[in-house]
């Protein structure tokens, strides 16, 4: 008999709607830097490679031209987001709807799960436990957690090892292009969420092998 598949799940936009922390520290930031604050629906296109590339595209056209004092300006930008969402980032954060069912029944029926997001590990973690997720998805690897992020294929093969499982069978489930990237470079089934932030038609360009509308609700 077959060993229950693993299933990967990215976090912002797939298991949480955690954007309104994420633009509530992002216009903390461009505050400190003079700049009115963005939308919450624009920060949600600034979503997916990590909060120093979210504050380096927040903060274009702000930041130093030359290029050392650019980076300088980043770290302090950085600094400055990482102090605020410490005690932001639990704040709004909500389980998508069906998310926490879906994966009791996967839990249960003895399927290994991890989270494999770009989301830093100091604000992963605490969400993970304030939404009571942390008995549920044991494996952790964050955007901090190897050199390497997502689309490359190294954190999806890291949480695989910590599950001591293979590719074969294993899914990876998010909403960014980063997520689908990943889990083909690294051999496993992809699944998109369209619900999530990352632009549906992008998601669909990058040819997933499943889609979902909502959590677990599979189109197509």
């Amino acid at each position: 008999m077959l060993a229950p598949a693993p299933f990967l799940f990215d976090l912002d936009g797939t298991l949480a709607d955690t954007l309104p922390d994420i633009a509530a520290s992002c216009n903390h930031v461009r505050a400190r830097f003079g700049l009115p604050p963005c939308l919450t629906a624009t920060v949600r296109g600034f979503v997916g490679d990590g909060a120093r590339t979210l504050l380096a595209r927040a903060l274009h056209g702000a930041l130093p031209t030359d290029a050392d004092a650019a980076a300088r300006a980043l770290d302090d930008a950085f600094a400055g987001y990482v102090a605020h969402h410490a005690t932001q980032c639990t704040v709004h954060a909500r389980l998508y709807p069906g998310a926490l069912r879906a994966l009791q029944a996967l839990h249960e029926g003895g399927h290994p799960l991890a989270v494999v997001t770009n989301k830093p590990t100091r604000f992963t973690a605490p969400i993970l436990r304030a939404l009571g997720l942390e008995r549920l998805l044991p494996v952790v690897v964050g955007g901090d957690t190897l050199p390497q992020r997502k689309p490359d294929a190294a954190p999806i093969r890291h949480a695989l090892a910590q599950l001591g499982a293979g590719p074969r069978g294993a899914t990876m489930v998010g909403d960014g292009v980063q997520d689908v990237r990943a889990g083909k470079a690294a051999g496993v089934r992809t699944i998109a969420c369209l619900y999530g932030y990352g632009d549906p038609a992008a998601l669909r360009a990058e040819g997933a092998d499943g889609y979902w509308s909502a959590f677990g609700a599979l189109v197509d």
